[in-house]
């Protein structure tokens, strides 16, 4: 019976490893995605409140308000925020998203071309899910991922949130 306990035991600890190593990566990959998407070029196609913005193939905006804009793409939903009186380098919403320290899994910055592109990760309690932050400026974009889509999902956020042209 002791053999037993034993084998289960360690078969959990080796898969709490490994998910801790997945987190320990995509974490990693997320940051590289969002450093390169800051340069992307990814022309505004898409209208709506007080700006102008690039949507993804497949993404629809369900609602919308001056400063808010709900993103649907798949199962998965989106919120894009603006601030207009915040500049490209303004480092307000990032010291926001920061600022529960307790939740905080990875965040970090990147400066180019007079901007400041930033993320944050957060994981939320009672769940498998975590908070994923992206912005630039006084521009973010935030959703609920998974941790297999963390890195996906910032990608394709960073390059709504470079595109934001406001009206």
């Amino acid at each position: 019976m002791k053999t037993i306990v034993s084998f289960f035991f360690l078969i959990l600890v080796l898969i709490l490893a490994g998910c801790n190593t997945t987190i320990d990566k995509e974490k990693d990959q997320t940051a590289n995605v969002v450093k390169e998407a800051l340069n992307s070029n990814e022309k505004p196609d898409e209208e709506a409140g007080n700006i102008r913005f690039y949507l993804p193939f497949g993404a629809e905006i369900k609602k919308e308000s001056p400063y808010n804009i709900i993103i649907s793409k798949s199962s998965d939903t989106f919120i894009l925020f603006t601030n207009p009186q915040e500049d490209k380098d303004s480092e307000l919403l990032y010291k926001m998203a920061v600022n529960d320290k307790e939740s905080l899994v990875k965040h970090g910055t990147f400066k180019e071309n007079d901007r400041l592109g930033y993320y944050v990760i957060k994981k939320l309690p009672d769940t498998e899910e975590y908070e994923l932050i992206v912005g630039v400026g006084g521009t973010k974009v935030t959703t609920q991922s998974e941790v297999a889509n963390l890195a996906d999902h910032a990608e394709m956020m960073m390059k709504m949130a470079a595109s934001v042209k406001h009206k």
